[in-house]
Order: C-alpha cells, then sequence, then structure tokens
C-alpha cells in the first residue's frame, strides 16, 4: 500500500491567485529599488568621504567649531541650494579655502615684491600680507554667498520646469495613482532634472528611511527655494490632509502655471525686442555711418583729436564692433532660457 501521495496529482496542485503573483513581483521589484537605492547611497558617502569638505572637516571641525553657530543661515540655504554638503563641513571647508588663499597671496606678494623690489621698503614689506589678507577675505566672502547663486540657478530650472510637470502629476493621479505613486512614477525617470531629482529624494525618504508621504513631502519643503513650487507642494500637503481630490488640484496648479509662463514669455518676446532694436542701432547703423563720416572727413584733415583716421576705423571695426556684440550674445544669453 502506497501511503505517499504523488506531489503530481491534481488535487494537490497549488494553484497561485494572479492578483497575489502581481503582488509578489512588486515586491521584488519595490526590494530591487531599494537595494539599488542604498548602493547608490553608500557610493555617494565613499565619495564624499574622500572630498575636500570632508578632509577640511576632519582638520578643522575642532578648531572652527566656533563658527557652526555664527553661520547658522548658511545651513538653509545649503538644503534649498541642493548642495549635497553637511553644513559643518561646509563651514570647515570654507575656512581652509580661505587659509590656503591667504597663504597663495602671501606667497605670491612676496615673489612680486622681491621681483620688482617694491619702494619704499615699507610698501614692499607690507603688500604680501596686504594681499595675503584680501585674497582670504575674498574667498570667505565668496564662500558664504556662494550658495545664493544655486538656490538662484535652482529657483530659475524649477520655474521652467513646472508647468509641465504638474500636467504629467495630473495625469498620472487621474490614472488612479496617489501621491506616493506619483513621485514613484516620476522618479523613475531617467533625467537630472530637478523635479525628478526631488522625487528620487521622496522616495529614498519613504523606501530607505521610513517617513510617510506627508513627512516626506515636509522635509522636501524645507529644501526647496521659496516660490511657486514651494507653494505648490505646500497646496498638496493640505490637500493630501483634508481629504481632496488629487487629480482637481494638479489641474488647477497646471491651469495657473501654464498662463504664468505664457505671460512671462510675453515679457521675454517684448524684451528681445528692444534687444534687437538696440543690436540694429550699435551693430549696424552706428558703425556704417562712423565709416562714413570718418571716410568723408579723411579727406580733409587725417587726423581727428590727436588720432589718426585710419587707426580709429581699425579701432571701431577690430574693437567696438566685437565688443558690443559680445555684450548682445550675454544679453540674449541671459534672457533666453536654456530649453
Amino acid at each position: 500500500m502506497n501511503l505517499i501521495k504523488s506531489p503530481f496529482k491534481k488535487e494537490d496542485k497549488i494553484t497561485i491567485d494572479k492578483n497575489e503573483l502581481k503582488q509578489e513581483i512588486a515586491k521584488l521589484e519595490e526590494s530591487k529599488e531599494i537595494l539599488k537605492e542604498k548602493t547608490r547611497l553608500r557610493n555617494e558617502q565613499k565619495k564624499e568621504m574622500t572630498s575636500f569638505y570632508a578632509i577640511a572637516y576632519r582638520l578643522l571641525a575642532k578648531r572652527v567649531g566656533f563658527l557652526f553657530p555664527r553661520l547658522i543661515s548658511l545651513q538653509s540655504k545649503l538644503k534649498k541650494a541642493g548642495m549635497p554638503v553637511v553644513y559643518e563641513a561646509y563651514v570647515c571647508g570654507l575656512v581652509l579655502l580661505s587659509l590656503i588663499g591667504g597663504i597663495v597671496g602671501l606667497v605670491v606678494g612676496t615673489v612680486v615684491s622681491i621681483s620688482f623690489n617694491m619702494q619704499p621698503p615699507e610698501f614692499g614689506i607690507l603688500f604680501p600680507v596686504i594681499l595675503g589678507a584680501g585674497l582670504s577675505q575674498g574667498l570667505f566672502a565668496f564662500m558664504s554667498i556662494y550658495p545664493n547663486f544655486n538656490i538662484k540657478s535652482r529657483t530659475t530650472r524649477i520655474s521652467v520646469e513646472l508647468p509641465y510637470y504638474i500636467g504629467y502629476m495630473a495625469t498620472l493621479s487621474a490614472s488612479g495613482l496617489g501621491l506616493e505613486g506619483v513621485f514613484k512614477a516620476i522618479a523613475r525617470e531617467e533625467s537630472k532634472e530637478e523635479i525628478v531629482k526631488d522625487a528620487k529624494y521622496i522616495g529614498r525618504n519613504l523606501e530607505v528611511l521610513g517617513m510617510d508621504i506627508i513627512t516626506a513631502t515636509k522635509d522636501l519643503i524645507e529644501r526647496t527655494p521659496p516660490g511657486p513650487y514651494n507653494e505648490m507642494l505646500e497646496g498638496l500637503i493640505s490637500t493630501v490632509e483634508s481629504g481632496g481630490n488629487l487629480q482637481e488640484y494638479f489641474t488647477a496648479t497646471a491651469k495657473v502655471q501654464l498662463e504664468e509662463k505664457k505671460m512671462w514669455l510675453k515679457k521675454m518676446i517684448g524684451s528681445l525686442g528692444v534687444v534687437a532694436e538696440m543690436y540694429t542701432i550699435l551693430m549696424i547703423v552706428f558703425p556704417l555711418l562712423a565709416i562714413i563720416m570718418l571716410s568723408i572727413m579723411a579727406i580733409m584733415t587725417p587726423k581727428l583729436a590727436g588720432f589718426d583716421l585710419i587707426t580709429l576705423m581699425q579701432l571701431l571695426t577690430f574693437g567696438f564692433v566685437p565688443f558690443f556684440g559680445l555684450i548682445m550674445l550675454v544679453m540674449i544669453d541671459t534672457m533666453v532660457p536654456k530649453r
């Protein structure tokens, strides 16, 4: 008598529900994403350990600790600028860079003073000290305001991306995704745009640090420059906490952002029209008139105010026109969006 049942009999087959199988696959995919995120964080930590700021922190952390409470305003600026540097390490790097600048200025000033035999001797002695102190203070001041430049640059990039990503968020929420799903879907995008980076930051907070979506979004708000994007995130939290409709919120916000985008583009086009008129006058009309006038004057006299007219024409052609052309290019580059 065979007491062992064959595992291949129909009555002993294990039937697995398709939905349960999909859930298990989804869990495995999420686990892979978490492992990838943890690996990426470890690699970033290894890079940061060998960075300039890490070296500065090891060297100066105990000696410049008195500066930490005095420069505390830099902490929020570093977060809003999106700079992956710890506040204390940044302060140490600021001090170390200032010391290096002071030493370089002292050495260069000494070499210059000896090489040119500066007179009087007192000035030759003081010049290296003045140059070293000036370079050191200049670097300290520049590093203190450097996060402000990053904040402005990040705000500009976000303002360009925001109208389109809000529409994308509205589409995702209309397909049935919640707020967490919306951010995870954006985080899967393979791009270096600021909103994608923020979505990945929220995903890291959710999956690695174990935060809930509200806490993760509030943490992102603290790292976001003031502006429409910051206001959108705050409204998003209010909508979720009050049980509002995410799709309607995203749709209404997208309409507002697109209208503001249209107004900004109209202003930019008007400004470009002014620049075009300036270009026509400075780069076309004025050089032609100047060459004609100088050519007529050359018939009567070879010089004007002590300058040779041929030299003035060459200066106009090879100096004035390229210089103002470069200014026009810089003006247009600052006015026109990069994407």
